[in-house]
């Protein structure tokens, strides 16, 4: 095997390793750090980079591939007075299997890359969502800790509102019981007045020249 498709193999196994890495059910927290990690470092942006032109020189040798396949099927056709030499075809079908294990691994490591590409978009996608709905479950529990002091605030005011209504009906209530009071005090003042007048009135015409005589 040549050395740049032993360096294929050597790429489709990483895949390999990368995508069962990328699909194991690990905690999300983990995941998460791996992901952060491989998007955010500088030297990870900078081997995408290069694997992106390792990819495409794999891309050639797959075309390159196909097309040495359809030469020995053309050679293969047009050599037809070697059918019955067995060291030739020997040689073709040995050429013919190398061609055939280079174009398959060459095929599955750019699909494999394909589809690891795809795979990590739709986990860091994943990631991403469980982010915002942690958010989302920690605002909504903020608003409803709002909600609740709220709440409780508004019950608070209601208390102090009964509590001041009782004190305001218990005021009116001594309030008219002082008015009753008044009213009273004013009756027996007026009464008291009355007698005072009387008796002052009485005094005066006891007290009267007329008045003796006749005592």
């Amino acid at each position: 095997m040549a050395i740049y498709y032993s360096i294929t193999f050597a790429i489709l196994v990483t895949e390999m390793i990368a995508f069962g890495v990328l699909v194991l059910p690990l905690p999300s927290r983990w995941r998460h750090a791996m992901l952060k990690f491989a998007l955010g470092s500088p030297a990870m942006a900078k081997a995408m980079y290069f694997f992106k032109i390792v990819f495409g020189f794999i891309f050639v040798l797959f075309i390159d591939t196909i097309s040495r396949l359809q030469r020995i099927d053309s050679e293969v056709e047009g050599d037809q007075q070697h059918h019955h030499d067995y060291s030739y075809e020997t040689s073709i079908k040995a050429k013919k299997f190398y061609a055939q294990r280079n174009l398959y691994l060459t095929g599955f490591t750019l699909f494999l890359s394909l589809i690891l590409e795809r795979t990590s978009a739709l986990v860091l996608d994943l990631v991403q969502r469980e982010e915002e709905l942690k958010k989302a479950k920690t605002e909504t529990a903020d608003v409803t800790k709002g909600q609740q002091r709220y709440i409780d605030m508004e019950d608070d005011y209601k208390k102090k509102v009964d509590v001041l209504n009782v004190q305001i009906k218990e005021l009116k209530r001594q309030k008219l019981d002082f008015d009753t009071l008044k009213k009273q005090s004013e009756q027996q003042s007026k009464e008291y007045g009355r007698l005072a007048e009387e008796h002052n009135k009485l005094e005066r015409s006891l007290s009267t020249p007329e008045a003796k005589k006749d005592i």
